[in-house]
């Protein structure tokens, strides 16, 4: 049987484990011919895990890898996804849940990339059959569950993220919602709940705040990358306890 290598970020947990669901009920792919460290049976006790990894990957026939912000930011991740793009003989299969701009200064532009939503992985279906990896008469059962499984990863993509610094000290999100304010103030609610806050306080949304003419307007969908000044928690009549976050530097990616 065809093996499948899922590389993930084990901040990605519920999102992995639906994933895999999908890949079972939709697919009608194996749980034994899925390899995922996220799985504690996966691993051995006192087993290298290294060892195990490279391992996996050589006897692997495919090499998904599910890229969110999390993914990017992990140098396992990312050894895991450069192996399975230049492994001779290996089906490598990148899956998105970000537009693929996020991805123009990386090595995987020249890459073709599928999104985690009905369009793209309809065509991973219809590649597995050509690679062999999962039977054409399963198509009923794709069919079922697609729909459910889409609505699953769309909420599960949308919610609460933690957004860690990259190298460079940035942070990568996109805005899922703008907020009315005077004229003279821009709020704009971010996908994702930034690590460590420098206020230590707890709340139930993330705005990025900050006077106009100061950075570009933004519009839901867009992709930004922010460097932090200060953030504060404060309650407001219309959303409750949030974040507010004043940026020292922020760029439309």
């Amino acid at each position: 049987m065809a093996k499948i290598f899922l590389s993930h970020s084990t901040k990605n947990k519920e999102l992995v484990e639906n994933f895999i669901e999908f890949l079972q009920l939709a697919l009608g792919i194996s749980r034994g011919d899925i390899f995922c460290t996220i799985a504690v049976e996966d691993l051995y006790t006192g087993e290298n895990f290294m060892e195990r990894i490279r391992k996996e990957l050589q006897d692997s026939t495919a090499v998904i890898s599910l890229i969110t912000e999390e993914y990017l930011g992990s140098k396992m991740c990312l050894i895991e996804m450069g192996a399975g793009w230049s492994m001779a003989g290996k089906r490598f299969i990148p899956i998105t849940t970000f537009p693929f701009e996020r991805l123009k200064d990386m090595p995987l532009a020249g890459v073709q990339i599928r999104k985690m939503d009905r369009d793209g992985l309809s065509a991973i279906f219809g590649e597995f059959i050509s690679y062999g990896i999962c039977d054409a008469q399963i198509v009923t059962e794709f069919t079922r569950h697609l729909p459910e499984y889409v609505a699953k990863f769309e909420k599960l993509t949308a919610g609460n993220a933690i957004l860690e610094k990259d190298t460079e000290g940035w942070y990568h999100t996109v805005i899922t919602e703008t907020r009315q304010v005077k004229e003279k103030y821009r709020c704009y609610k971010i996908k994702g709940k930034i690590d460590r806050p420098l206020d230590n306080g707890r709340a139930d949304s993330e705005w990025i705040f900050f006077w106009a003419g100061m950075y570009d307007d933004l519009q839901v969908g867009d992709h930004v990358k922010f460097q932090i000044s200060k953030t504060e928690v404060r309650t407001f009549n219309d959303i409750g306890k949030a974040r507010n976050i004043y940026p020292s530097d922020l760029v439309k990616i």
